[in-house]
């Protein structure tokens, strides 16, 4: 059980300064994730401050976090120090997606539904598009039997 009282640990000197630019001069793949976040009915916040960590996108009706992951995050010192936030964020609730900078690039209709499922949100039919073809649909108004 988390202790609601409980101190959660203050966003370290600068913090804010740097969600500040952060936002303001997000990379290319943030910027084309963010306007996608933005059609979703549910509100997103970018270089979002939770504790002593400033997350790339978060959810907080939902307790979701997403990370824009480019490829420093491939390094063992920086898995590592991933693991110890993805494992702080958890123990305040959160549920953290990782997508690595090349899917987001070439699979953002993918990457949005797999989100919206996360958040719990409806993503109309023909907003994006399937990651997979599509099977064709049964002759309409046949039932198996009548085939």
């Amino acid at each position: 059980m988390i202790d609601r009282f409980a101190r959660t640990p203050k966003i370290k000197a600068g913090g804010i300064e740097r969600a500040r630019r952060l936002r303001a001069e997000p990379t290319r793949t943030e910027a084309k994730l963010w306007q996608a976040l933005r059609d979703l009915d549910i509100r997103f916040r970018r270089q979002a401050p939770i504790g002593s960590y400033i997350v790339d996108f978060a959810c907080h009706s939902a307790k979701l976090v997403i990370e824009v992951d480019g490829g420093i995050h491939n390094r063992t010192d920086v898995a590592l120090r991933d693991l110890t936030r993805d494992e702080w964020l958890a123990s305040q609730g959160y549920r953290v997606l990782r997508f690595p900078t090349k899917r987001i690039e070439t699979e953002v209709d993918s990457v949005i539904i797999e989100i919206s499922k996360a958040v719990g949100v409806f993503v109309p039919p023909g907003s994006a598009r399937a990651s997979t073809p599509s099977q064709p649909f049964p002759l309409e108004g046949k039932g198996s039997s009548e085939l």
